[in-house]
């Protein structure tokens, strides 16, 4: 995840924490630029509403986040649905009018809001115009619906470059939708009773629109030039739950129950340290360099043992401790009061080991953007981490995930082969590492370790499937408790499989792969974040600054996850 990246997904969390906040909705997610009611994705096609994070003000993502709340808090989703015209550009009008009633119910105590409506809007207006969106005589329709209703609803004046673009338009539109217009302010808090008379107008919209050269082309247009919002409700698959689309074509269902598609398995690999450092003496150099960061930690190993041996083993009885002070009265020691009153060592108490039915695996992502976010703190972490579990009589295993190729590998030139199926799922090959598994002690398996200090083989990164695949080992071994560590900078990242299939495709795998092994409690799954915050994800995670030396909270992590406490 690139520097601009880990920005934009700050963005959208901030973006996110104010819609859950102002809505009080728990659910209400924002990623990707689209707005999720839990794994739902709610349709906006007000254009006003369209956000780039990566290039739009932080007033206007702000602004838009708080219209978003809004539309949650006031609007009945179904209902709305419901009445959506069928005409796309008459529903567009009609999502334009719903979002301004909305917008118009912004209480006038919380003037900070009112104000960044007001700002995201503005800016919105700015772009517009600068778009060109006067040649497109549809986009100067909509223009001034959008303009006209809310003036009417909100009372905002109108600047003068805007009261004379929208003029003459203003004037055709008069005596078409005048009736509508007079009736929707008092009806605002009522949506249904709204709705009849916003379609009206939405009708003259579409009528216009057909008269104009039909609505795929003048829509089409509008979007281009009006800014639409990515997730368009013409589209279904937009509006499904990310990643719980079903798509259709070519391709194998994925372990999600055939949600998550596969094109091609082929060139899929598991492989070992061994291969991906095939020379000896290249694993014994980087066991070298990684031996020399682990010194540079102030770190106890044997008291790093004691503390995770504590943690993940349970007590378990192995015979009595005789002459104690307390305890069990212990019979065959009674004669010795007669001879001495004083005697008091006359009790037992058992003898309690602890005993360690935990097995530990840790998942790391191999992605190219762990390069720049310090990969070899990640390996002295995780090293020394094994090192400590074996001391305390944990297995554990240590394994990574990446993809074959950059933008597709040889699958997605299968896929060409195939003649390029629309919504094809995933488009990489997939690439797992074991670099030490939970049956190898640690010291057999340094040299395997160190293979994470090289990164020849980091490209991108397929997580939902990796945590299927570690969750499986996991399982797969004998042990009262499984625990799974995901240590990872951010969200899946495939370009190849992100540009060919719907919005959320990845990320709505993951989130599905994590909910299940969250609910089916055979796997305690926790994230560790390098530099960014994996709570959107995960129910049970914290984030680790591995851009200096490491200290006490990056040593304290598998404790702090595992007894319950979660760290900022």
């Amino acid at each position: 995840m690139s520097g601009e990246q880990v920005r934009k997904r700050h963005i959208e969390r901030h973006c996110a924490a104010a819609i859950r906040a102002l809505a009080a909705h728990p659910a209400a997610e924002f990623r990707r630029d689209l707005l999720f009611d839990g794994n739902r994705g709610v349709a906006l096609m007000s254009p006003h509403l369209a956000l780039d994070v990566g290039r739009d003000s932080l007033v206007r993502c702000r602004g838009v986040a708080d219209a978003m709340a809004l539309r949650l808090i006031h609007t009945d989703l179904e209902l709305h649905g419901s009445l959506m015209p069928p005409n796309a550009a008459a529903a567009m009008v009609f999502d334009i009018l719903e979002q301004l009633r909305v917008e118009s119910l912004a209480p006038q105590g919380l003037r900070g809001l009112r104000r960044n409506l007001d700002d995201a809007f503005n800016e919105w207006c700015r772009k517009s115009r600068a778009s060109g969106f006067a040649e497109n005589e549809f986009g100067l329709v909509v223009y001034s619906i959008t303009q006209i209703v809310r003036s009417r609803l909100t009372g905002a004046a109108q600047d003068e470059e805007v009261e004379g673009l929208i003029e003459s338009t203003r004037f055709r539109l008069g005596p078409l939708i005048g009736d509508a217009l007079k009736v929707l302010p008092r009806l605002r808090h009522d949506q249904h009773a709204y709705a009849q008379h916003a379609l009206t107008i939405a009708q003259v919209a579409g009528d216009i629109a057909d008269a104009l050269g039909g609505v795929e082309r003048q829509t089409a247009r509008t979007a281009q030039r009006m800014l639409l919002p990515r997730q368009h409700s013409v589209d279904e698959r937009y509006t499904d739950a990310a990643g719980a689309w079903a798509g259709t074509g070519p391709g194998q269902p994925g372990e999600s129950g055939g949600r998550y598609r596969v094109f091609c398995r082929d060139h899929d690999r598991e492989v070992g340290a061994r291969e991906v450092v095939p020379l000896a003496s290249r694993r014994r150099v980087l066991r070298a360099e990684l031996d020399r960061l682990v010194k540079a930690q102030a770190v106890s190993v044997p008291r790093l043992a004691q503390r995770l041996k504590t943690l993940f083993s349970a007590p378990e009885y192995a015979g009595w401790n005789f002459g104690e002070e307390d305890g069990y009265l212990d019979g065959r020691r009674l004669s010795q009061i007669v001879a001495n009153p004083a005697y008091s060592r006359i009790f037992r108490q058992r003898q309690r080991v602890p005993r360690a039915e935990t097995v530990v695996s840790f998942l790391i992502d191999n992605s190219g953007s762990m390069k720049r976010l310090r990969y070899e703190a990640v390996a002295v972490l995780v090293d020394i981490y094994s090192r400590a579990l074996d001391l305390a009589g944990v297995p554990n295993e240590i394994l990574g995930f990446t993809t074959g190729g950059w933008t597709g590998g040889q699958s997605i030139e299968a896929w060409r082969r195939a003649g390029s199926p629309e919504s094809p799922g995933r488009l990489n090959d997939r690439l797992h590492v074991v670099y030490k598994d939970a049956a190898t002690p640690w010291r057999r398996a340094r040299e395997g370790i160190a293979a994470l200090l090289s990164t020849n083989h980091f490209r991108e990164g397929l997580d939902g499937e990796a945590l299927e695949w570690a969750a499986g080992r996991l399982i797969a071994r004998e042990a009262n408790r499984h625990c799974l560590v995901m240590i990872s900078d951010g969200a899946p990242m495939d370009s190849a499989t992100g540009h060919h299939n719907p919005p959320g495709f990845l990320d709505g795998h993951l989130r599905d792969v994590i909910q299940r092994l969250e609910g089916g409690g055979e796997v305690e799954l926790r994230g560790i974040g390098v530099n960014l915050d994996l709570g959107d994800f995960y129910a049970h995670s914290l984030v680790l600054d591995l851009a200096g030396t490491l200290g006490n909270a990056e040593f304290r992590a598998l404790e702090s996850l595992y007894r319950g406490h979660r760290l900022q």
